[in-house]
């Protein structure tokens, strides 16, 4: 739900919490930030690193300034930026993979906490999340990409097997927290952030680019419109 330009920035302070738990909170806020609320993070490291791929992927959409305070002290302050343009679906796109990357910090968060049910809720909305983004660019992408140059289309089969792999890890995981098996649990998430990184990495270079022009109007609002639907 998009939150009203009103609303006080979100502070968040991550000195001293432990790697992981750092990184669920800077995911926590960019998602603040994704839904239209300033930001404000407090670290005791440079947040430069941590900004960086997430300024590439919304260049143009929020603005941000990083004071430093003192030797170990960093201010960020994000903004996002009024939108009186419609995103591009490169856009749409690698936000739902930056929702997608969000659901999975949090369930391995639950998971090392013990919280079962809530990593069980997290797990389900992972799949019906990847499961409906890579049926959109299965049935409406890829085969744009398909009637273009030989060198576009070339692509297609080894992002088919990267969805593959994806969709036998699913199974697998649910089946461990079903069985509240939390140490085959914690060993595949790993292993699907892996999986979920160099696909990502090779569609956001090399498929997203492309994506505002290889579509036409028509087949870009279909494919918005099934990354959006429940």
């Amino acid at each position: 739900m998009p939150v009203p330009a009103s609303a006080e920035p979100l502070e968040v302070d991550v000195r001293g919490l432990s790697l992981e738990d750092r990184r669920m909170a800077i995911a926590r806020a960019l998602q603040e930030l994704q839904s239209g609320r300033g930001v404000v993070l407090i670290t005791d490291r440079d947040p430069k690193p941590t900004l960086t791929a997430f300024r590439q992927m919304h260049q143009g959409e929020m603005d941000c300034t990083i004071k430093v305070l003192a030797a170990d002290l960093f201010r960020t302050d994000l903004r996002p930026r009024s939108r009186e343009r419609q995103l591009t679906l490169a856009e749409h796109l690698r936000a739902d993979h930056a929702h997608i990357d969000g659901l999975l910090t949090r369930l391995q968060h639950f998971l090392r906490v013990g919280a079962l049910a809530e990593a069980d809720r997290h797990c389900a909305a992972i799949d019906q999340a990847l499961r409906r983004h890579m049926a959109a660019e299965e049935e409406v992408l890829f085969p744009a990409m398909q009637r273009m140059t030989e060198a576009v289309a070339s692509a297609v089969p080894g992002l088919l097997a990267e969805h593959g792999e994806l969709r036998a890890l699913l199974p697998d995981l649910a089946e461990s927290l079903a069985k509240q098996n939390v140490v085959a649990s914690e060993a595949l998430v790993p292993q699907l952030r892996r999986s979920l990184a160099r696909h990502h990495e090779d569609e956001e270079h090399l498929v997203y680019p492309i994506s505002d022009w290889a579509l036409s109007p028509d087949e870009q609002e279909d494919l918005i419109k099934r990354l959006r639907s429940d």
